[in-house]
């Protein structure tokens, strides 16, 4: 296992469990019923590198989710861009504010470059399904850590991704 990747999984290891030992106790409604919206950066991630997400949860055991995330870059002569654009769907659990959820879904890419007399443009995808920990602060605060695995042309890769945002 690579040194970065192992770094990762153990962050991702203390996040959850500073969250898990920070759930409230008791049966008073949820943040994430009273926090209906959020926004953050997932970093890694089902956009591979980083993405820009927005979550509507319009029930406590579901949340819907779209994002972008974009690599590029280019010289005088040509240039490249990758848009990545997740979306997908996510089931909590335990309701709690802190929860395990599973997702799923799919990242449509379009890549073009520009290089020289060549002017293309592809446009493909891949599908997505993970397991990951949610917690929601009663102050908005959000982190989310996952395990994907990212499923494209008979081939499967686990994945890791951690998100931090704002709820609202």
């Amino acid at each position: 296992m690579s040194k970065r990747l192992l770094t990762v999984c153990s962050l991702l290891v203390v996040c959850a469990t500073l969250c898990c030992s920070a759930a409230p106790a008791g049966s008073q409604e949820l943040v994430r019923e009273q926090l209906k919206n959020d926004v953050g950066i997932e970093l890694l991630g089902k956009a591979l590198l980083y993405s820009f997400n927005y979550q509507y949860t319009p029930i406590k055991q579901l949340g819907f989710e779209a994002g972008i995330g974009a690599l590029g870059g280019g010289s005088d002569d040509g240039n490249t861009m990758v848009l990545f654009f997740p979306i997908g769907g996510k089931f909590y659990i335990i309701p709690k504010d802190g929860s395990l959820y599973i997702a799923a879904g799919g990242v449509f890419l379009n890549a073009s470059t520009d290089t020289g007399p060549f002017d293309d443009s592809e446009s493909s995808g891949y599908g997505y399904a993970g397991l990951g920990f949610e917690y929601r602060s009663e102050g908005g605060l959000l982190f989310r850590g996952a395990a994907y695995g990212l499923i494209a042309e008979g081939g499967f890769w686990i994945w890791p991704g951690l998100t931090v945002g704002y709820a609202f």
